[in-house]
């Protein structure tokens, strides 16, 4: 699944954006052995913007995440401004 995920986000529009979800996306989890589907750490194929933990992961932990991740973007939206 690596290379798949890497070509999705080259083929993502400007601006990328990316939140790893869940203990097997950030660490490959029990299933990081024999997993064809599994890759352990995916920060290693593609630049994560926020990290969620657990698994799965409760809903409030989804909505700190996207907060984290647009409290991001209007950094860098002030950023450009200056």
């Amino acid at each position: 699944m690596a290379p798949s995920l890497v070509r999705l986000h080259e083929q993502m529009p400007e601006p990328k954006y990316v939140i790893a979800m869940g203990a097997c996306t950030i660490t490959g989890g029990m299933f990081s052995t024999d997993s064809y589907s599994t890759v352990r750490g995916v920060d290693k194929l593609i630049p994560v913007d926020v990290y969620l933990p657990g698994c799965p992961p409760k809903p409030e932990a989804v909505i700190d995440a996207i907060t984290k991740l647009r409290k991001k973007i209007s950094r860098e939206i002030m950023e450009d401004r200056n």
